[in-house]
């Protein structure tokens, strides 16, 4: 199959993981006889406008998006938008003409879905979208216009993959028809269990937490940064490592200093991705203060490690974490219960124990990459095998 993944974010760089998942897709697919080419939004000066990544052909279109994610835009800059859908729509044409594309995979519905439906109208190609929650809250929570597009990209689809079950119960109230949804999970590399399974009881002495999401408003760092002092307090051993890169950096780094967290607290920048499984390695904890998400890949890679999740209450991470069974769940905007839930974590050992072995049997069974690819690919071959 000859399959055009159109998505909103890919690897920018050698050391970027944003959306890495979305490459290892397209890398795993590819090993199992598929050519995948990808059309992506270009954000950053230093990514390239081409490159063929062991096969794998990646064009970024430009947009003027002068190194910022549309995600940090708190209302639709719509002029970079018709820029983006003009310059994308005219790649897409081109990308699909040269390598005869048969089938268009977008990756999230809005806003690249619209370019798969227009192009897909024009060429004649069917189409599938992966709902990964961020374009479904934009739908729900920012404005009918959005949610009228978005339903309108999952109407024209021929088929639906969502990341998670709230995802599709969302989107069947939408007046979508379960029959083409399927629910499933990124998945995750087998690396992250060989770390799991290969913990070993950790004797009484200093413990780390770990924070690897995006320094985006939208992951809300801070709220892990102000509950250090507390913790600090009953745990003076415990150190935080703070990964990932963002426009809320330089906040937080002023912060910590602000707070004089010391040594106790280092900020790593970007991790490759190819090292995230070595440094879940060192994590005791697990902490992600995420105000929204569809499933986080990145809990279910710590999962997978054998590092206790604490992580906010919210509903994509309620599908996977049983506050006080597998994990601890807090308040999104909560510091003293989040420093309250480390500390927890910290001194119960029985519980972490008990925990980690309820996540690996869970990621074994759920989440790593075969059964995911081996799932796509049927979808992509039963829209194939009906599109006329």
């Amino acid at each position: 199959m000859r399959v055009l993944f159109l998505t909103n974010a890919y690897p920018d760089f050698d050391s970027s993981y944003r959306a890495v998942f979305i490459k290892k897709m397209a890398v795993l697919l590819k090993e199992r006889d598929n050519e995948i080419s990808v059309v992506t939004p270009k954000i950053y000066k230093d990514s390239r406008y081409f490159e063929n990544q062991n096969g794998i052909k990646v064009f970024r279109f430009p947009f003027m998006a002068r190194n910022r994610l549309l995600i940090e835009y708190e209302k639709v800059p719509y002029g970079k938008m018709i820029l983006y859908y003009i310059s994308g729509f005219f790649l897409t044409l081109y990308v699909i003409l040269k390598y005869r594309c048969s089938l268009i995979h977008a990756h999230w519905a809005i806003p690249i879905g619209l370019i798969a439906i227009f192009a897909g109208a024009l060429l004649r190609r069917p189409f599938v979208v992966t709902v990964h929650g961020s374009d479904l809250r934009l739908a729900t929570e920012r404005s009918n216009f959005l949610r009228k597009i978005f339903t309108w990209v999952c109407k024209r689809a021929r088929h639906i993959t969502c990341v998670s079950e709230i995802q599709t119960k969302e989107i069947k109230r939408m007046g979508i028809e379960r029959r083409k949804i399927s629910t499933f999970p990124m998945g995750i590399d087998e690396s992250f269990l060989t770390v799991g399974k290969s913990r070993t009881k950790k004797p009484q002495g200093q413990h780390t937490v770990v924070s690897n999401r995006s320094l985006l408003s939208i992951y809300n760092v801070s709220l892990l940064i102000r509950a250090i002092p507390m913790v600090m307090r009953e745990q003076s051993d415990t150190r935080f490592l703070i990964a990932g890169d963002g426009p809320e950096r330089k906040n937080l780094e002023r912060e910590a200093m602000d707070l004089n967290l010391g040594p106790n607290v280092r900020f790593l920048g970007r991790i490759p991705h190819e090292e995230m499984a070595s440094l879940l390695a060192e994590a005791d904890i697990y902490v992600s203060t995420s105000l929204h998400d569809g499933t986080s890949v990145s809990l279910l890679e710590a999962l997978g490690s054998g590092a206790f999740p604490v992580v906010t209450d919210i509903a994509s991470n309620r599908e996977w974490i049983s506050d006080g069974e597998n994990g601890l769940l807090v308040p999104t905007n909560q510091e003293r219960i989040l420093a309250m839930r480390i500390i927890e974590a910290i001194r119960s050992r029985s519980l972490v124990e008990k925990a980690m072995q309820k996540n690996l049997r869970l990621v074994t069974e759920k989440v790593l990459w075969p059964a995911a690819i081996e799932k796509t690919k049927k979808i992509y071959e039963k829209v194939l095998s009906s599109k006329n």
